[in-house]
């Protein structure tokens, strides 16, 4: 699956203001998992300055899009397509991780 297959699948996110910042933190983790070590430094800082907006409210907006995305069958897209049981309601962090897990790095 790529970003963009990704991004249709979770099209009801759209109109929240944490999305365009789910997608920008998914795309750092993707080119370097290790950023996921220090996520608000080299994940979070750096997607909230270019969306013109505070960290703080960056994840504010994370843990709304988070919250829709599990009350819409986020749980289900995630065990369907990573093939794990999900028992335990993630951490916005986790949430990218487990996103960034959904795209493949395949050549087109």
């Amino acid at each position: 699956m790529s970003l963009e297959e990704l991004l249709r699948e979770l099209h009801y996110l759209k109109s929240y203001k944490g999305f365009s910042c789910l997608v920008g933190c998914i795309q750092r983790v993707k080119e370097d998992e290790k950023r996921l070590c220090r996520i608000r430094r080299e994940v979070y800082r750096p997607v909230a300055e270019k969306e013109g907006v505070r960290i703080e409210n960056l994840e504010k907006n994370l843990r709304t899009v988070r919250d829709v995305f599990f009350r819409y069958g986020g749980r289900e897209f995630l065990e369907e397509k990573l093939r794990v049981e999900m028992n335990w309601e993630l951490y916005p962090r986790e949430l990218i991780e487990a996103l960034a897990e959904c795209i493949t790095d395949r050549e087109r």
